[in-house]
């Protein structure tokens, strides 16, 4: 998400709107990337994991 974006619509109004009513941050991505980068994520090829708190589901994205 761009900065533009969080000013114009606002974090709080956006993050009401995400079912874990919270916006993600770099913390959120730690563990998605230790999975890809060590063995036990060694025969996942070709994947795309969401990390957006479960937005994608009630936006079908």
């Amino acid at each position: 998400m761009t900065q533009s974006t969080l000013d114009r619509l606002g974090e709080d109004k956006l993050a009401s709107h995400a079912p874990l009513k919270r916006l993600g941050d770099d913390e959120d991505l730690k563990g998605i990337t230790l999975l890809y980068a060590s063995n036990a994520g060694k025969h996942i090829t070709g994947q795309w994991l969401a990390v957006d708190g479960g937005v994608s589901v009630i936006t079908g994205g």
